[in-house]
This record gives C-alpha cells, sequence and structure tokens, in this order.
C-alpha cells in the first residue's frame, strides 16, 4: 500500500487493489467484475470521436439504441453499430484528421446499476477520508461517477491531463481484463512530474488513482486488438 505522503507528492498511485483490505473487501470488487463480465457490455453502449480537422475541433458519437429495430432484435443492432464504428475508424485514420478520443462507454441498465452499488462508493469514500484528510470539507457530499468505458480496436486517447475541476479530488481507474497482450497496444501511460513514462499493465485487480491537484499528462495507447474494459470514477464535492 502506498503511503499519503507519497502518493500526494508524485500525484498519483498505481497498484494491486488486493493490497487495501482496509479500504475494501477484495471478494467484493470481484463481484463487481464477475457480474460485469456476464453482461455484453457493447450493447446499449455509445462510442465517442473526437479529432482534429484544419485546426478546428469535432465530436461525433454513436449509440447502440439508434439502431435497435422496433422489434428490438439484438443480433442486428449488434452488426449495424459494430459496422457503424468500423465506418468511423476508417474515418480517423483519414488524411487530415488527427483523432485525440475515441473510446466507448457503457450505458447498460445492469452494469449502471452494479457500479452504483456501495461496494465502489464505500472503497472511495474511505480513500479519500484516509489520502485526503486534509482536504475535507465539514460541508458538502463526496460523490463520484463511475462509468464502465471499452477500448476496441482503433480506439485511443492522445496526451492530455483532467484540469483541476474546483470541486474534484482524484480519479480512479479500475482495470477489468483478466489478461492484456503486449502486443494489443492500449496501455495507459502516466507520465510523472520528472517526465518519466509509466506504462500501467491494466489487468484485474490493477488500478489506479490521479490526483486532480497534480494533475499529471496521461495517454491510451492505440489499440490494436482486443478490447480493453474498465471502470472510471471522477471524485469530488457535488
Amino acid at each position: 500500500m502506498i503511503d499519503i505522503q507519497k502518493f500526494r507528492e508524485q500525484g498519483f498511485l498505481y497498484d494491486n487493489i488486493k493490497n487495501y483490505s482496509d479500504l475494501i473487501n477484495f471478494e467484493d470488487i470481484k463481484i463487481i467484475k464477475d457480474k460485469i463480465d456476464f453482461i455484453p457490455y457493447k450493447r446499449y453502449s455509445k462510442y465517442d470521436y473526437w479529432f482534429m480537422y484544419k485546426g478546428s475541433s469535432y465530436i461525433e458519437q454513436i449509440f447502440y439504441e439508434n439502431y435497435l429495430k422496433r422489434d428490438v432484435d439484438l443480433e442486428s443492432a449488434d452488426y449495424v453499430f459494430n459496422l457503424a464504428h468500423k465506418f468511423q475508424i476508417d474515418k480517423m485514420s483519414s488524411e487530415n484528421i488527427y483523432p485525440t478520443w475515441v473510446f466507448g462507454t457503457s450505458q447498460n441498465d445492469d452494469i449502471v446499476s452494479i457500479l452504483n452499488d456501495n461496494i465502489l462508493k464505500e472503497f472511495q469514500k474511505k480513500f479519500v477520508e484516509k489520502y485526503y484528510s486534509d482536504k475535507l470539507r465539514e460541508t458538502g457530499e463526496l460523490f463520484g461517477n463511475s462509468n464502465l468505458q471499452f477500448y476496441d480496436k482503433g480506439c485511443e486517447i492522445k496526451l492530455h491531463d483532467d484540469g483541476r475541476p474546483e470541486n474534484r479530488l482524484c480519479v480512479f481507474l479500475h482495470f477489468l481484463n483478466d489478461e492484456w497482450d503486449e502486443e494489443n497496444g492500449g496501455h495507459l501511460i502516466l507520465h510523472t512530474k520528472d517526465g518519466e513514462p509509466i506504462k500501467v499493465n491494466p489487468v484485474f485487480p490493477n488500478f489506479v488513482v490521479l490526483d486532480s491537484d497534480i494533475n499529471l499528462f496521461h495517454e491510451v495507447e492505440l489499440v490494436k486488438k482486443e478490447t480493453k474494459y474498465n471502470i472510471v470514477s471522477f471524485y469530488g464535492y457535488i
């Protein structure tokens, strides 16, 4: 377990959640993963495509529900949704288009319900109470908005920081893949205050916490194959 001073000084934590047994029961977080693994998380989801063209920024999105027929033919929706995503990925590789953020977010009601269960909320609250005891306010409600994100072939996030929203304390990332081949790409790369790149192995039960005051630059490599998925939570005061 990383100590409080080191975390706050370096601005990030990259560790195995098993080492935080005083803050969370490992079997509980495994239950979350097992439940999510049982759900086809690309269904009822969306993709975001942020890109630059001739100096201007653009965002386009595709939503799974837009590809459902009236009789809710899921197999047809899967096919057309994936085809639409492939079209967008092919466009991202076109000349003069510079992709900046390309990723998917699950909007599946079952997954949203799992992520809003008390397990993650309690862990995040306990973590913040321990690692940010000097920044806690006497009034105000702590809150984390958790989402399941996924990155398949063609997805990436270029080098960026998360800004410094006034009420945000940190960002949690929980990785869910059982294994991840180095050749797949798609690794989260953290850049320390000294400019040292740290490649994160995006497998369960690894997790990352980014301090929002230090606000380190980071990126996600272009995914070449397979699908990486993780939980992201922006945590702070409402």
